[in-house]
């Protein structure tokens, strides 16, 4: 099976159906965007909003958002927001039933057979993070915390780049990298000193060596995002074990670089928790309890056209519930058909 997520081929609609009125503290929009990530989305929106969760940037995506404050209607190419009613209360995330995906798939001969028998009903599917979950500095990062090596995981978190940086982004990363150490030239900057930051730099000038205090003054929303990709990491790894020991016989599909085994069994233990290590509660990011399996709903596949080298294209849709992802759902439907080949 061939797919690629591109906003011309993947598609993603929020499941949310919120009772509105002309009466309400919050204002509510129905956006569409297509290539644009969620922190892109944040920058272009004209003030705070709320949503139910993060959707994918390579994706056309529905979802809804909420504002304390009325804006105008976004109509721009691949930004669309239209304003749709109010409501008492604001948009929180996990507010929603679930996404509906579709995704446009070739598949050969042999896999078209073979998915026309697929029963999704009858299968259900460990409910791994998809590696979209994790920034590309997480797993680092957190490993950095775990051998208690504080300094070169404040120094990762400071300054390693991001494809999200602005222009002043890299250059206070660029500062920080070359004046690392001279933590009072740092603080006084020009592009240090009117920021949050300084605090953080202020701390060190009088604390040197005080790495893992340091992060209490780091920002917030960043830092317990690294620290939660770490849980999510952990989370994936005790799943994975738990699979081979239960489930030995598996199909298996990469996640994050690594080989994880896909399909699981009601006799699975329905939650796994991951603990919160001394140092995120430290942090106030507590532990964390999810869910060890999902199904998908609706599945059906939809042929579209016949293509050369023998491949025919199909439309593949299904729903799954909030916090379920769409990519391990289809590395299992991949490996499922790939198993059936033999």
């Amino acid at each position: 099976m061939k797919y690629e997520f591109t906003p011309e081929t993947f598609f993603v609609k929020e499941l949310f159906n919120p009772q509105l009125s002309e009466n309400g503290m919050f204002c509510y929009y129905l956006l569409e965007k297509r290539g644009v990530s969620h922190k892109m989305l944040e920058k272009r929106l004209p003030c705070k909003a709320f949503f139910c969760g993060k959707k994918d940037k390579n994706a056309t995506t529905q979802q809804w958002f909420c504002t304390a404050d009325h804006i105008d209607n976004i109509d721009e190419e691949d930004l669309k927001a239209t304003f749709r009613g109010c409501a008492k209360d604001r948009i929180h995330i996990g507010i929603h039933k679930g996404n509906q995906f579709s995704i446009l798939a070739d598949l050969t001969k042999t896999e078209e057979d073979t998915i026309r028998k697929f029963k999704a009903n009858d299968e259900l599917v460990c409910n791994y993070f998809g590696e979209q979950r994790f920034d590309a500095r997480a797993k680092e990062f957190n490993e950095l915390l775990a051998a208690g090596k504080y300094e070169s995981a404040l120094k990762l978190f400071l300054c390693a780049p991001s494809e999200y940086d602005s222009e002043k982004s890299t250059a206070m990363k660029k500062l920080t990298t070359e004046k690392w150490g001279k933590w009072r030239e740092i603080a006084d900057h020009a592009l240090i000193n009117a920021t949050k930051k300084k605090e953080l730099f202020d701390f060190l000038t009088e604390n040197p060596t005080q790495f893992e205090e340091a992060f209490l003054h780091a920002e917030r929303k960043s830092l317990k995002q690294m620290l939660k990709a770490g849980q999510a990491l952990r989370f994936n790894k005790e799943l994975c074990k738990m699979t081979l020991e239960k489930r030995p016989k598996n199909i298996f599909g990469e996640i994050d670089g690594e080989n994880f085994p896909l399909s699981a069994s009601k006799a699975f233990p329905r939650f796994i928790t991951i603990t919160a290590t001394p140092f995120e509660d430290k942090m106030n990011c507590f532990g964390l309890v999810r869910r060890t399996f999902f199904g998908a709903a609706k599945f059906k596949a939809k042929k579209l056209r016949e293509k050369n080298k023998g491949l025919t294209q199909f439309e593949l849709s299904f729903e799954l519930a909030r916090g379920c992802y769409a990519t391990v759902f289809l590395k299992f439907l991949d490996a499922r058909l790939a198993q059936n080949k033999k």
